[in-house]
């Protein structure tokens, strides 16, 4: 009896520190998780390798030039631009970068200047949460799309690829709640290629 009374301690311990490793991982990842790398941000934003293949939905693909063949014009939507929705910390009330973003701002600039995403423009869109009216909502939008596009350009982003834009709190990420956290966000949609 005495041989599985440590046993059990044992046991108990490590289920205590297994699901306080849990834990934290949850937390981490409900409060924005870890900051996205340059490789995950140009997987994100480049033009995919097989651009012979156009996305008609969910259901097929259709190869370019194999309607011509049939005799048939392939009229597929155009596939969504690439896109990356960022957290980037501000200052309440303000377009100033906190401190805090300082790796994902840095990785993303490093991002936009490789060489997967030369030649490619972006576009930087502010959203806000819902608190605060539409109007003062779309100007601090716009505010801090461009505090993003001159942080880009003061660390070596052509500016000539750079436009910004604010939207408000008109996508909220999350309609249930629009003070949710997420619902404050950049956005970067890659054009051109």
């Amino acid at each position: 009896m005495n041989a599985i009374r440590p046993l059990s301690c044992l046991a108990a311990a490590l289920l205590l520190v297994g699901s306080c490793a849990f834990a934290q991982d949850n937390h981490a990842n409900a409060s924005g998780g870890k900051d996205p790398s340059v490789k995950s941000i140009v997987d994100q934003l480049k033009v995919k390798d097989d651009d012979s293949v156009i996305n008609t939905g969910a259901t097929r693909s259709l190869r370019l030039g194999g309607a011509a063949a049939a005799g048939k014009v392939a009229d597929a939507p155009a596939p969504p631009p690439a896109s990356i929705s960022m957290q980037i910390q501000f200052a309440f009330n303000s377009d100033r970068i906190e401190g805090a973003s300082a790796t994902t701002m840095g990785n993303l600039s490093t991002a936009l200047k490789s060489d997967e995403l030369k030649g490619r423009a972006f576009q930087v869109v502010g959203h806000t949460d819902g608190v605060g009216s539409a109007g003062y909502n779309m100007r601090l939008s716009q505010m801090r799309a461009a505090s993003v596009k001159r942080f880009l350009i003061d660390h070596g982003v052509d500016a000539g690829r750079l436009s910004a834009s604010g939207k408000g709190s008109t996508e909220l990420l999350n309609k249930s709640d629009p003070t949710a956290g997420e619902n404050r966000r950049v956005e970067i949609i890659a054009s051109g290629g």
